[in-house]
């Protein structure tokens, strides 16, 4: 009987264990993706992100709102094809390391290309002077909220949202973003 009881509690230390670390994941993984943006590491970056499913996220997003805001004549029509031509290489050279990066450190959701200086993962510091990193005027803040088992979102100070999913039972990957309404 004594036996029974061992392993029953031991079951269930060992089941609240896993629940709590893995409850706890995405705190880790955004850790993980703040500290790989801090020392400027673009394959720290990349680890953390899904990147094709983070250009389809964008993508979706930025051609729904060109089919909102244009008008059923035939200029909107060519006008709507010509900024699909255009968007599509655009998002997949901003949507990288770089562009990450630059959302994660200055807290705001966008898909403007990230400025090479020498803040950025990526960049090249200047040939006569010495590199320099400039951290953020502010540390930026977000809201972490679950939505389901598979999915959690980190709301950022402009209103917009990086969404992770999951990829394992202690791993996410941001997987999308809700760029904000304005």
């Amino acid at each position: 009987m004594n036996r029974t009881r061992l392993l029953t509690a031991g079951a269930a230390g060992t089941l609240l264990v896993v629940a709590a670390t893995s409850f706890a994941s995405p705190w880790w993984t955004l850790n993980r993706l703040r500290a790989a943006v801090e020392r400027h590491d673009a394959e720290g970056v990349s680890a953390e992100v899904d990147f094709p499913a983070l250009r389809d996220s964008v993508k979706s997003q930025l051609f729904g709102s060109i089919a909102r805001d244009a008008g059923t004549n035939a200029f909107a029509a060519i006008g709507q094809a010509f900024a699909r031509a255009v968007a599509d290489p655009l998002v997949d050279a901003i949507v990288s390391p770089a562009g990450v990066a630059a959302m994660v450190e200055h807290g705001k959701v966008s898909i403007a290309k990230p400025t090479r200086d020498a803040g950025t993962p990526d960049a090249e510091p200047p040939r006569d002077k010495p590199p320099q990193h400039k951290p953020p005027q502010h540390k930026p803040h977000y809201a972490l909220h679950y939505r389901g088992w598979r999915h959690f979102a980190v709301t950022a100070e402009d209103g917009g949202s990086f969404v992770f999913r999951r990829a394992g039972l202690w791993s996410w990957k941001l997987a999308g973003i809700e760029l904000p309404r304005n």
